[in-house]
């Protein structure tokens, strides 16, 4: 009889945990994107690149089920230096107010060969989470090119959850 009601409470248990781990996988991160044109001349429109960026943004963390948003594109006349975050101290706000646990900046340098640089950060400590870089290349066709950028920005969308 105690062996039963042994076996019966480690089968609730067990199956109490399996669902936890089960529910915890299916709830998604909420992340907030900002690409940050640097070295484009103010009056020039926005680049083809940095709309690439920020398209594959949107539409990889998407389709890795996250719920996602992002802030206009801002633009410097160069590469930002100092801390990060000051620069984008108003679209990590207006993310965290909307309830968005993570925050993308892209750094994307002009002119071409372009160098992109991602920070992921958790809003809520402010704590920088991943930072890499990439550099453009000769594609072959716009094709090739969106591929590249969309892997990318896989390998980060893999880590959230």
């Amino acid at each position: 009889m105690k062996v039963e009601k042994y076996m019966q409470k480690k089968s609730v248990v067990l199956a109490f945990l399996f669902f936890a781990v089960s529910i915890s996988a299916i709830f998604p991160a909420t992340v907030s994107f900002l690409v940050i044109e640097a070295g484009l001349p103010k009056e020039s429109p926005v680049s083809q690149y940095s709309i690439l960026w920020e398209n594959s943004l949107m539409d990889v963390f998407f389709e890795a089920g996250h719920i996602v948003s992002n802030s206009p594109i801002m633009r410097l006349p160069q590469r930002p230096t100092g801390d990060i975050l000051d620069m984008a101290e108003r679209d990590i706000e207006a993310a965290k107010e909307g309830g968005m646990g993570f925050f993308i900046i892209a750094v994307v340098d002009h002119p071409a060969p372009h160098n992109v640089s991602l920070h992921l950060f958790r809003i809520s400590s402010g704590e920088l989470l991943l930072e890499q870089t990439y550099t453009d290349r000769d594609y072959r066709s716009k094709k090739e090119e969106q591929d590249a950028v969309k892997s990318n920005i896989m390998s980060i969308a893999s880590r959230l959850r």
